[in-house]
């Protein structure tokens, strides 16, 4: 009973202290579209952050205070075990207190702004307790330190160091996206082209939510990832800019060579330096259960596994840049490319490639990151478990922003990135793997979808918008291309009813993966047998005939390496989906299905490692037999820089998760038809589409 009457005393003292407070800055107004964008207008930036953390509380609010919390490695302690391996991730690498140090280096105007944000969030839940869950307000009420721990925890420990590359000191599933920059040379208009298309999970704190900021000194429209107060994805009346993530190592693990009194580094023993820390997790019955953490830490950095006998420690970059928020305000504010170049070679963004367009003519792209200036070895050598013993690979420093491979305007008139290594950001190569360190990223490859991406920009010429558009929703699945003929082939040479039967429906199939493609799910079934896990479909695979080959780059790896065996996994495939489906044809948006709560919707777009642009990653199977996306397009916007600007974009999962809100799932009908929504970025045009009016005073 004691404990309950201290917690309640507890929210009523944090409520009262805030509504009391004077808060000048409240000199905003929030015009929601009807699609539930908020576009923000606020007579200077401390009114305008203010605002902006309200409008992500009002449309992710129980999301949005879970992830503060777990920021603070606290989730465990508010809502349960299930929490408790993040929060000791969270702990070991000293988050909330490196957060604590960010938010004294910060600027006063831009700490301020921080400050302003984090008020928004708690007002909105003062003002509306009854929309957000109770069990949620556990992490109220929320500071500008929760913020910069929220930002650095995403950025740096998930992104930069995920806890899951520690158990085989390889990177693991990897985040994707698209993006492309067409110089006015290659459009149709004489005006430059940017796409932007984040390929990420539909869930947690990979949402992103769509907003227009306008204030005397920003006026950007864009997505921010949850939790985050500024546009990490955006565009102006001028420029734009969109960031996909990149082959960059800003994480190394060391193995050390413990002995009696620390471990063992250049021949002498040096101590371990130790945190300690209480876990706090709380129980069933509501009590809490205490978890003693004791964290070391050596030269590197702290110990993050001792099992197996071998004790590691970790190294990140970017640990000591608290300068992230304010460079991505500045990257949204710039008119220019001289302006973006200004704004990013202060690298407080750890990683990302960055593509950028403006409207005079300018395309720019940037293998950006802290990269570490290494002694010895290549990508492969530090993607593993290196020596610890030894300073010769302690690296102490990262390479300056001179280093960086980067294209700007280059003669073909185009930009991509999808992911893959720098070189191939244009074709042919402006920049050579050769003239950079070894380990700087793999050496220079190709996945299907970046062939695909490059055909699609090599094989057009005065491109409009509408035609950008039309080919970022492609979904033509490469490796049908290189394989299907030879997979007829081999079917016919088999000769069994059943292969006969599936070549039947692969032969009549376009090789796309729209909603009534019908052999989409055969042979993307077939694949999965052939390749289990999606693996083995790099360039390099010796299940092809030909292998990738440099001199024909958009056109291999092509054809059956062992068709015979391939024929077999299409027979087994072919029984399966006649077992479960009745049918070897069923379209593709029978199976695949775009589901949020109750809206149920034809589904489009394929598998990444299939060559899909249209990037769609599959769940497992559900009761029903059918498939959702857990992670792929997430969000695209497609610009056309003229004057006026032109726009469209789509946030496939719509742009609210709140409970009850109608702007769950309005987006997912366009989804399924392909189809996009203008941006009203003028005021006006806002207006003539207004849903609700907000108005602080």
């Amino acid at each position: 009973m004691k404990k309950i009457v201290l917690l309640v005393s507890s929210i009523l003292s944090f409520f009262s202290a805030i509504s009391q407070s004077r808060l000048p800055y409240k000199q905003a107004e929030i015009l929601w579209d009807t699609w539930g964008v908020p576009h923000i207008y606020a007579k200077n930036d401390e009114s305008l952050f203010y605002a902006y953390g309200w409008a992500q509380t009002r449309n992710h609010g129980d999301l949005l205070l879970h992830l503060y919390g777990q920021a603070r490695g606290k989730g465990a302690e508010y809502w349960g075990e299930s929490y408790a391996e993040a929060d000791r991730w969270v702990i070991t690498n000293g988050v909330y207190e490196r957060a604590e140090a960010w938010l004294k280096a910060q600027k006063p105007p831009f700490r301020a702004n921080l400050e302003a944000f984090a008020k928004g969030v708690n007002e909105y839940v003062i003002q509306n307790p009854d929309q957000i869950d109770p069990a949620a307000k556990a992490a109220l009420p929320i500071t500008a330190v929760d913020i910069l721990a929220h930002m650095q925890r995403i950025t740096h420990f998930v992104f930069v160091a995920p806890s899951s590359r520690l158990n085989s000191a390889l990177k693991g599933a990897d985040n994707g996206s698209n993006a492309w920059a067409v110089a006015p040379r290659k459009s149709a208009s004489g005006n430059t082209l940017l796409l932007t298309n984040p390929h990420l999970p539909w869930a947690d704190f990979y949402l992103y939510m769509e907003v227009q900021l306008v204030s005397p000194n920003i006026n950007a429209y864009g997505i921010a990832r949850m939790g985050f107060p500024m546009l990490t994805m955006a565009f102006n009346g001028n420029a734009g800019y969109s960031q996909t993530v990149n082959t960059h190592d800003g994480q190394d693990f060391y193995e050390l060579k413990p002995v009696e009194g620390g471990y063992r580094f250049d021949g002498q023993v040096k101590t371990f330096t130790t945190r300690v820390h209480t876990l706090k997790i709380k129980q069933t019955d509501g009590s809490l259960k205490e978890e003693k953490m004791v964290v070391r830490h050596s030269v590197h950095g702290p110990v993050v596994s001792d099992k197996g006998g071998k004790t590691i420690a970790m190294r990140v970059v970017g640990l000591d840049q608290p300068g992230m928020f304010e460079q991505y305000w500045d990257m949204a504010r710039a008119k220019n490319v001289t302006e973006f170049q200004a704004a990013v070679s202060r690298l407080q963004v750890p990683m990302y490639t960055l593509m950028f367009a403006d409207n005079s003519g300018n395309i720019f792209n940037l293998f950006n990151g802290q990269v570490p200036v290494r002694s010895q070895g290549d990508w492969n050598y530090w993607s593993g478990i290196v020596r610890g013993d030894t300073s010769a690979t302690l690296w102490t420093k990262t390479h300056p922003y001179k280093d960086l491979p980067k294209v700007l305007n280059p003669p073909t008139g185009w930009l991509q990135n999808t992911n893959e290594p720098p070189w191939t950001a244009t074709w042919p190569m402006v920049n050579q793997a050769a003239d950079f360190p070894p380990y700087l990223a793999p050496v220079p490859n190709m996945s299907l979808r970046t062939q695909r991406s490059i055909k699609m920009l090599m094989g057009y010429d005065k491109i409009t918008l509408d035609e950008f558009i039309a080919y970022k929703l492609s979904t033509r699945m490469e490796l049908a291309d290189r394989l299907v003929d030879d997979l007829l082939l081999a079917a016919k040479k088999e000769g069994s009813p059943e292969a006969t039967e599936a070549a039947e429906v692969l032969a009549a199939w376009d090789h796309q993966t729209e909603t009534d493609s019908k052999g989409a799910f055969l042979f993307d079934r077939f694949v999965r047998l052939w390749a289990p896990g999606l693996t083995d479909l790099g360039t390099a695979s010796k299940r092809f005939a030909r292998p990738w080959d440099h001199a024909d780059p958009v056109n291999t790896p092509d054809g059956l390496a062992d068709p015979g065996a391939a024929v077999k996994f299409l027979v087994a495939a072919a029984k399966e989906v006649k077992q479960k489906y009745g049918r070897l044809d069923i379209p593709w948006g029978d199976v695949f299905r775009f589901r949020i709560g109750d809206v149920d919707l034809p589904g489009n777009g394929g598998p990444e490692p299939m060559g899909v642009f249209r990037s769609m990653t599959l769940s497992p199977a559900g009761v029903d037999g059918t498939f959702t996306p857990v992670h792929g397009d997430t969000y695209v916007a497609a610009i056309e820089f003229s004057k006026p600007l032109k726009a469209r974009v789509l946030t496939s999962y719509s742009n609210a998760s709140q409970p009850g809100s109608k702007h769950r799932t309005d987006q997912l009908p366009l989804l399924s038809r392909k189809k996009m929504r203008p941006v009203w970025f003028l005021r006006k045009e806002t207006e003539e589409h207004l849903e609700e009016r907000t108005v602080f005073k």
